[in-house]
């Protein structure tokens, strides 16, 4: 991927440097930026940067939800990894679930 060429090429000013590609409203302008800071950034690469400095999602997907969460969020069976379980009942802090493949009852606290 290109980002993380351009990502590679910065030097201990990354921070503040992405700072100002994040005011930046054109290819043009990142380019500009990128010259004054001796970074070589050609047209394609200035415009799929301006894209991913831009995107701002309404939901975060899927993997990014995973990254933020610690998990999937999907229960799975202790004995045979299953994710088809169904949830039995919350005793003493501790959620009950049933594995509808092996049959294993388990909990998670």
């Amino acid at each position: 991927m290109v980002l993380q060429a351009v990502l590679a090429r910065l030097r201990g000013d990354g921070d503040e440097l992405l700072k100002k590609a994040l005011r930046c409203s054109s290819a043009d302008e990142l380019m500009e930026l990128a010259g004054e800071h001796g970074i070589d950034l050609g047209e394609s690469e200035a415009v799929e940067l301006l894209a991913f400095l831009q995107h701002r999602p309404e939901e975060l997907t899927e993997l990014e939800l995973d990254a933020v969460a610690g998990g999937s969020g999907l229960v799975t069976c202790l004995l045979c990894g299953s994710t088809s379980v169904t949830y039995l009942r919350d005793r003493y802090g501790i959620k009950e679930y049933r594995c509808n493949d092996c049959g294993r009852v388990f909990g998670i606290r």
